[in-house]
């Protein structure tokens, strides 16, 4: 695929009267983004900001440059306070979420309330829709648009950028579609609370409390997950535990049935199972039987949090993730008959946890995030060797985080991945100094009006990366493959100028008070490329921008209103077409790729 933008504003996507002129742009060279082609070496703030955070932002820019002597020393030092989150003084961010109002309308409701519910116990969030009484959708499912007006703050305003791209990272790799079920998005804040707490500690630790959580055990259904005279086991959690959570499909021995078959692997004197029949998964569903949630019901509590139901448990022994003794010889059970509470089931996980074989697929995902969608082997290994040193330190995921991105290949790949819709929304946001709205309860007296946030979240809806909302528990796919479609495309196209002009989002962007209009043509297109970008255009791009901006006039002289069409003389028609150029800067395959 050859990605070309003709008649990109003739489309109607931006302004229909500098049509004749957009019909030209051709960025080049333009492979298909899916094989993502590799940029000129970036500097280390844009590697930094492009692939560690969510885009360049004139404020970061500056506070990463004044970490050091030199840009590496900067890199280093960025990451490692990156990487500490607490240590970053966040109170602007924390301050713009406390003033943002979300708009709530039905019936006779019509309300523009704070985030008041992001701060909400299971407990608290579980009583507004459990309480018996009859609740409107709309207030069913506000905990969950809460959650995703606080993280468009955060991706935008955040200083604490790293830790904001690895939170999205793990709420995709636990997956959970929010609005699947309304008790999901109504405790939403509290499976967000879960990712947040522990996106840099240990993944054994963290691996549980997401099997605790409301959110994963109704989407997953092991709250229904009981012993005999129930469903006999539920083994959909169990089944996405092994392939998607820990040990991935690539250790999935699909065409086995016998145990005594399955080889082992070793890793510093430890012996492993090579991986995982569907046995496994059956038995693994027997060990969590019985892990449910307060739901009133069988003499439980009403409080939505979790709960072990001891009468719905297996007591029997199971077979999970053994060792054969000997070649063509099955093993014996490794968890004991009737084990105390939740023993069966923190063994699972200790199980999963300690194999090498989960640290490697958890590496290569990371990896693939953070670095190229086919990330570089020896990063991966060199993950995979502190994952394995660290599987009982509390900070295990920051020590592997900090040896991807600390590695030579990190800074050397810039361009090999590229940014999912929402990421290329927020960097556009971020670089151009965006102010994100806040709702009202009407305009000019009408009650319809005033909901920004919805039509926001329609807009980049529209791309199909929705935010907590993907379909399958597969998350959002992470390659470029997937994205680099048409559809998907235009929509993020299309975003550009919809925010730029303030358009249903009420996204407020002031281009033209941030363009010094008395620099030349070039000089414009330069400045407003490294403040998205962070690094030079490749050359066809930058003389198509230029020629854009000029139109027809001198590319070393500032933009002049024209007599004739579309501009008639005005300075207005000049503005246009700056915020039109800034558009088309963030259309470019070097916008687009980090």
């Amino acid at each position: 695929m050859r990605l070309t933008r003709r008649n990109l504003l003739g489309s109607g996507v931006a302004l229909a009267a500098t049509a004749a002129t957009a019909r030209t742009l051709v960025f080049e060279p333009a492979p298909a983004l899916a094989a993502c082609q590799v940029l000129p070496p970036a500097s280390p703030a844009s590697v930094a900001l492009n692939r560690l955070a969510y885009g360049m932002r004139a404020q970061d820019l500056a506070a990463f440059n004044a970490l050091g002597a030199t840009p590496d020393e900067c890199y280093e030092r960025w990451v490692d306070q990156q990487l500490n989150p607490a240590t970053i003084d966040d109170s602007e961010c924390e301050q713009q979420i406390a003033a943002t109002r979300l708009k709530i309308r039905y019936g006779t409701v019509n309300q523009a309330r704070p985030l008041e519910l992001l701060g909400a116990s299971t407990a608290e969030l579980w009583a507004r829709v459990n309480s018996g009484m009859a609740m409107d959708w709309s207030e069913r499912i506000r905990p969950f648009n809460e959650v995703r007006v606080a993280t468009w703050i955060r991706a935008v305003y955040s200083r604490r950028q790293l830790f904001e791209v690895l939170v999205d990272f793990w709420h995709n790799h636990f997956n959970v579609k929010a609005s699947s079920d309304g008790s999901i998005a109504a405790t939403w804040p509290a499976y967000d609370r879960v990712i947040r707490t522990h996106a840099l500690g240990n993944f054994r630790t963290f691996v549980e409390e997401v099997g605790k959580s409301v959110a994963m055990m109704l989407y997953l259904d092991n709250a229904s997950n009981r012993a005999a005279g129930g469903e006999g086991g539920n083994e959909n959690y169990a089944r996405e535990l092994f392939e998607l959570h820990t040990l991935g499909s690539d250790n999935y021995l699909k065409f086995y049935d016998n145990r005594g078959m399955i080889e082992t692997i070793s890793y510093a004197g430890e012996t492993f199972p090579r991986g995982y029949l569907d046995d496994d998964v059956y038995e693994a569903a027997r060990c969590f039987t019985g892990w449910t949630i307060a739901n009133g019901r069988d003499g439980r509590p009403n409080t939505g949090e979790f709960y072990f139901l001891a009468d719905w448990h297996d007591t029997n022994p199971k077979t999970v993730l053994a060792v054969r003794p000997a070649p063509g010889i099955p093993p014996a059970p490794n968890i004991p008959r009737n084990q105390p509470g939740l023993t069966d089931g923190q063994q699972v996980f200790d199980l999963l946890c300690n194999h090498p074989g989960t640290a490697r697929h958890i590496c290569t995902r990371l990896a693939r995030r953070l670095v190229a969608d086919d990330p570089p082997q020896r990063v991966i290994d060199a993950a995979v060797e502190v994952w394995m040193a660290n599987r009982r330190a509390p900070d295990q995921i920051r020590q592997v985080v900090r040896a991807i991105v600390l590695a030579p290949e990190c800074r050397a790949t810039f361009g090999r991945k590229m940014r999912r819709p929402l990421e290329a929304m927020w960097a556009f946001l971020r670089a151009t100094d965006a102010r994100l709205p806040s709702d009202v309860e009407s305009v000019d007296g009408d009650p319809a009006r005033g909901g920004y946030w919805s039509s926001l979240f329609y807009t980049a809806d529209q791309s199909g990366h929705q935010l907590f909302d993907w379909d399958t528990p597969t998350g959002h796919p992470d390659t470029a493959s997937y994205w680099a479609n048409t559809n998907s495309l235009l929509a993020r196209w299309n975003s550009f100028y919809s925010m730029t002009q303030g358009w249903g989002g009420n996204v407020s962007i002031d281009v033209i008070a941030q363009t010094n209009l008395n620099a030349s043509c070039r000089e414009i297109v330069d400045e407003w490329s490294r403040r998205l970008c962070g690094f030079e255009l490749t050359p066809r791009v930058r003389t198509e921008l230029i020629n854009f901006l000029a139109f027809g006039g001198d590319p070393n002289a500032p933009p002049r209103p024209t007599p004739r069409a579309p501009d008639w003389g005005a300075i207005e028609g000049v503005h246009d077409r700056v915020r039109a150029m800034v558009q088309l800067l963030a259309m470019s395959p070097e916008f687009n790729l980090r």
